[in-house]
């Protein structure tokens, strides 16, 4: 007798065969495959856990069958693309965050092995689901026409941001189809795909997903369409038709990855000008989703009792060795000198330093007591989004990433036990993109960017719009009056100057539209969604040189394809980010 376990794990257990012993006993409660599918109401179940497991491969809890809670890739995101600063070794974090960058390698008991594991299986797991109920809706009904529709809509989606994900974090990936067998005992082998290829097929998913929600209503009774049963994405009806929440939250994760999978500046390009993303389809379903003037982010009501969390959560409030935001991304708020002051410092003896702005975003005060002294909600409703942690709880790390400050907007949920609401994506991140397109544009259409820039800017930060002010992509942003600081310093953000008269990125100076842009989105997206500081930075060209820009197929999997193992990222390696923006490279701002 052979037993077979194929990517369930935890949600249904499959594979459990009886052959001929007459000493197996059949144990109907514990629910083999064939049971699954040939009964509606357990096929229905199955179907309607996909995108939670879709959420659980990166932002959510886990078991031992999925290899823990938090050792997975986004807290490795976190630390590579600077969103948050840890230099503890659990989860990798530490490795990952070290200057000059290290590869990451997926031999057998490599660093950070089981976290890189943990998302690929996971969210193939994810893949799979959604395939093995396509598969058998083919055969079984649910009940009426309606209802196998919106199934069948359902398991797209899923299948559609499974596998974007996927090609997001991974080089390469396995597209699995209702066509490859998927319930065959003998796992079949899917051959791997490039990232490209896997992106494209998780777009046609979504394309798939959001055509049958916006046709007609199939024939069947009322509560067998659409809205979605609120448990299928917790806390939220999905509506159908062409405008309805389930099409926009579509195209929402269609904008987010069409641009994300970019791994270089030159492929985050437009297709005209030789990159891999057409922009103005970024736009159409960035518009058409959470992007729409008016739209609310997308937040699922987590209950990590019944599987739906926000993992990281668990760590992010123990102490500064876990969490802190890098001093190099918040000095960009400073409009008094500090970030000059710290920029023109030995790299090795740089201090934490006051960050004194005008963006509402952080407490404001011109000491550091006096921002401890502000009330800071911890919730995502309101400002400021972070806090000047209490002196006596900092925490030593490398200078050029630690700060006076941690995100606080999430802090409620933790009181909460991660019970809530919780952002999973934004609708500044969607509206951001869609900017992020119409200066891509040619022409680029600054006037129209800058509105859409300017709705958290003005609506959050209270910072003056760009709008009317900035009419080409080199004018520096706008500064606050004279009676805040001197009118010359106070925009925001600041970034490193290339042209320091002493020696590069050793003073600061006023950023343009695109770091006002970059800005935004890094406010709005902090410790939301997956990887959105990595994802975003990689194409822009904002990491610190030799960051690896993906993971490599886990050794688990190259061992039982008989594959050699390789490593991505270091300095020269491979699929490695080029020499960062804002002198993030040797003999920029690090390194001299």
């Amino acid at each position: 007798m052979r037993t077979f376990l194929f990517g369930l794990y935890g949600v249904v257990m499959v594979g459990l065969t009886a052959c001929t012993d007459p000493l197996v006993v059949d144990n109907s409660n514990n629910p083999d495959r064939g049971r699954v599918f040939s009964n509606a109401a357990d096929l229905e179940q199955l179907i309607s856990n996909t995108y939670a497991r879709a959420h659980a491969a990166t932002l959510g809890g886990g078991t031992v069958l999925t290899g823990g809670i938090n050792d997975a890739l986004q807290p490795q995101l976190l630390v590579m693309g600077m969103e948050n600063v840890s230099t503890l070794a659990n989860f990798a974090m530490g490795p990952r965050s070290a200057i000059p960058r290290n590869p990451i390698s997926n031999a057998r008991g490599s660093q950070g092995n089981l976290g890189n594991y943990r998302d690929w299986v996971v969210g193939h797991s994810a893949e799979r689901m959604a395939a093995l109920g396509v598969a058998r809706l083919k055969a079984l009904t649910l009940g009426s026409p309606a209802r196998d529709a919106r199934a069948r809509a359902f398991a797209r989606f899923s299948q559609g941001v499974a596998l974007g994900n996927l090609a997001l974090a991974y080089d390469s990936a396995s597209i699995l189809t209702e066509n490859d067998n998927p319930e065959a005992d003998a796992g079949v082998i899917v051959p791997l795909s490039g990232y490209r290829q896997v992106m494209t097929a998780a777009l046609a998913y979504l394309d798939s997903a959001i055509a049958i929600a916006s046709g007609p209503a199939p024939t069947g009774p009322t509560g067998d369409w659409f809205p979605l049963p609120a448990t299928w994405v917790n806390g939220n009806a999905l509506t159908g038709g062409a405008t309805g929440t389930f099409v926009q939250l579509a195209r929402s994760y269609k904008a987010r990855l069409r641009a994300g999978v970019a791994r270089t500046p030159a492929e985050r390009a437009d297709i005209t000008a030789g990159g891999i993303v057409d922009w103005s389809k970024v736009i159409g379903d960035a518009t058409a989703g959470l992007g729409a003037t008016g739209a609310a982010d997308f937040s699922i009501s987590m209950d990590r009792t019944i599987g739906w969390d926000i993992a990281w959560v668990a760590q992010h409030f123990a102490s500064a060795n876990w969490h802190q935001m890098s001093q190099f991304y918040v000095g960009m708020a400073d409009t008094l000198g500090g970030y000059d002051t710290w920029l023109a410092t030995a790299p090795l003896l740089r201090p934490t330093f006051t960050v004194v702005t005008p963006d509402r975003r952080f407490p404001q005060g011109t000491t550091r007591p006096a921002q401890n002294a502000v009330t800071i909600p911890g919730t995502f409703a309101a400002t400021p989004y972070f806090r000047n942690r209490p002196p006596g709880n900092d925490s030593p790390g490398e200078a050029i990433g630690i700060s006076q400050y941690d995100f606080f907007r999430s802090r409620a949920f933790r009181v909460a036990d991660r019970v809530g609401a919780y952002p999973v994506m934004t609708a500044a991140e969607i509206r951001l993109l869609a900017a992020e397109g119409y200066l891509r544009s040619n022409p680029p259409q600054v006037a129209t960017a800058a509105a859409l820039i300017d709705v958290s800017r003005v609506g959050k930060g209270q910072m003056k719009p760009l709008a009317g002010v900035i009419t080409d992509t080199l004018m520096s942003v706008p500064g606050m009056d004279a009676t805040y600081v001197p009118a010359s310093r106070s925009c925001v953000p600041r970034v490193p100057d290339a042209a320091s008269p002493s020696r590069p990125y050793t003073k600061s100076k006023c950023g343009n539209i695109w770091d006002a842009l970059k800005w935004e989105y890094r406010m709005e997206t902090a410790y939301t969604g997956y990887g959105m500081w990595f994802f975003a930075a990689r194409g822009w060209g904002d990491l610190p040189v030799g960051t690896a820009t993906d993971w490599p197929v886990p050794n688990q999997e190259m061992d039982a394809r008989s594959e050699p193992f390789y490593s991505t990222g270091g300095t020269g390696g491979r699929d490695a980010a080029g020499p960062g923006n804002y002198g993030l490279f040797l003999g920029g701002v690090y390194g001299w």
